[in-house]
């Protein structure tokens, strides 16, 4: 019986760890204000040189959706008693949540180097959060509930990913080691940044990962659109097509795993 209530109930720990996933979700939305005097790029576009490889504007509103789906999923998890969340994962949070804040700071300072090491914080994070999630997502609980941490930390996940990358790029222009008109180099970025993003879809199995990796490959295709870089519209499609691939086996080999369990 004492285990049954055990498995019933989350871990005093992870009671205070969702207050502090909370108050980093909440954190990283108020902390553009910091900013508004501030002589920077606004948060979410980052800074430095624009790229061939720079994802069209417009696609950077989904820091709107991602910041809202990590408030409601956090207050999810306090709502009610029963909603467990991975301990490992709860970590993951605040450090992604955290580095967010730092990274919408840094973007201030107008330095590509700052917000890059920034995004690589948060890249870490967000990777160990998608391989928490592959080893312990049966953990989350009720179900509802999983099914909202799951596309909120994937969407999440997914789009510091391709973020990282973007952001790597500015840095090493910044550095002086390549010209950002140099489109040869930025194909290459994006061929490394797919072969890791359908990794991390084939090892999670997140769809919401997936979709906003989608959602920065049409943004670069837009962009070679209004360039009239053919080279890169032909990557980011066939890098999005290599990632639904991806998404497609994953979701499948999940589902797989789910009935056999």
């Amino acid at each position: 019986m004492e285990r049954t209530q055990s498995a019933e109930r989350p871990h005093p720990r992870q009671r205070r760890l969702a207050n502090a996933v909370l108050a980093a979700a909440v954190l990283q939305v108020v902390a553009p204000i910091a900013t508004i005097n501030g002589p920077g790029a606004s948060p979410g576009s980052g800074s430095g040189a624009e790229l061939l490889i720079t994802p069209v504007g417009w696609a950077f509103s989904i820091w709107g959706v991602i910041y809202a789906l990590a408030i409601v999923q956090a207050v999810s998890t306090m709502a009610k008693r029963d909603r467990r969340v991975p301990l490992r994962l709860q970590l993951d949070q605040i450090g992604l949540y955290l580095g967010g804040t730092l990274w919408i700071l840094m973007a201030a300072l107008d330095s590509s180097t700052a917000t890059f090491l920034a995004l690589a914080l948060m890249f870490g994070f967000a990777v160990d959060g998608v391989l928490t999630l592959a080893r312990t997502g049966h953990e989350l609980a009720p179900r509802g509930h999983r099914t909202l941490t799951r596309i909120a930390f994937g969407l999440y996940a997914g789009w510091v990913s391709a973020a990282f990358f973007l952001n790597l790029s500015t840095a090493m222009v910044g550095w002086g080691l390549v010209d950002a008109d140099d489109v040869g180099w930025q194909l290459a970025v994006v061929a490394v940044a797919t072969v890791t993003l359908v990794a991390l879809v084939l090892v999670g199995r997140l769809a919401a990962y997936a979709a906003a990796g989608l959602w920065a490959l049409l943004g670069i295709a837009v962009t070679g659109l209004s360039d009239g870089t053919d080279a890169v519209v032909v990557a980011a499609s066939v890098a999005a097509v290599a990632l639904l691939v991806a998404a497609v086996v994953g979701l499948r080999r999940g589902a797989a795993v789910g009935h056999r369990g």
